[in-house]
């Protein structure tokens, strides 16, 4: 979790301080499509709402619909394009900057009828 939200400059500006569930991928492989990513999400969710959050978003990079279509079932809507900037050092020492078309997604929590 991201408490103080997406470090995107283009998020950050539409939706300041949204906790963002960042960095989420289940591994191997041979382990999607059993839960493990909405348990983890729903898990998050519990986080927020018990920090009195309103609100969480999360960031799906466009060339991953499915995992897209999980965010979407889960109720979370897209609302801002971005670049997710990273970088990363290959086995030779060298750094390689990497910038993912993204697309971040929130989910607006109903309010406590209690």
């Amino acid at each position: 979790m991201r408490w103080d939200g997406c470090a995107a400059p283009e998020v950050q500006e539409a939706h300041e301080d949204c906790p963002e569930v960042n960095g989420l991928g289940v591994w191997p492989e041979s382990f999607r499509s059993q839960g493990i990513g909405t348990a983890l999400i729903l898990a998050a969710e519990e986080l927020v709402r018990k920090r009195g959050g309103e609100r969480i978003g999360l960031g799906v990079d466009e060339n991953n619909p499915r995992a897209a279509a999980l965010y979407s079932r889960l109720g979370y809507d897209p609302v801002v394009p971005y670049l997710d900037r990273w970088s990363y050092q290959d086995v030779e020492g060298v750094t390689h900057e990497v910038a993912d078309a993204c697309t971040f997604m929130i989910k607006k929590f109903q309010p406590d009828s209690s």
